[in-house]
């Protein structure tokens, strides 16, 4: 078993540097410093059930029935 440094481009494994592997490899694979919420976030298609639950919670928002939230009490 040996490491291997390589990134993830649009689905693909790329190494970055050359591999003398021949044949097909099992690997398994752990991705670092991935933030799921920023992908979710930036992703530019529509959602329309995070819409809905948005503008639901902006109407809630403005009609008085949401209460802070309080950091020392979670």
């Amino acid at each position: 078993m040996r490491a291997i440094k390589a990134v993830i481009d649009n689905g693909q494994i790329v190494p970055e540097e050359p591999l003398d592997m021949i044949g097909r490899q099992d690997a398994i694979v752990v991705v670092l410093d991935v933030d799921p919420w920023r992908a979710i976030l930036n992703d530019p298609r529509t959602r329309p059930q995070l819409d809905e639950l948005a503008e639901r919670a902006h109407q809630e928002y403005q009609q008085g029935k949401t209460t802070p939230i309080d950091p020392d009490a979670m």
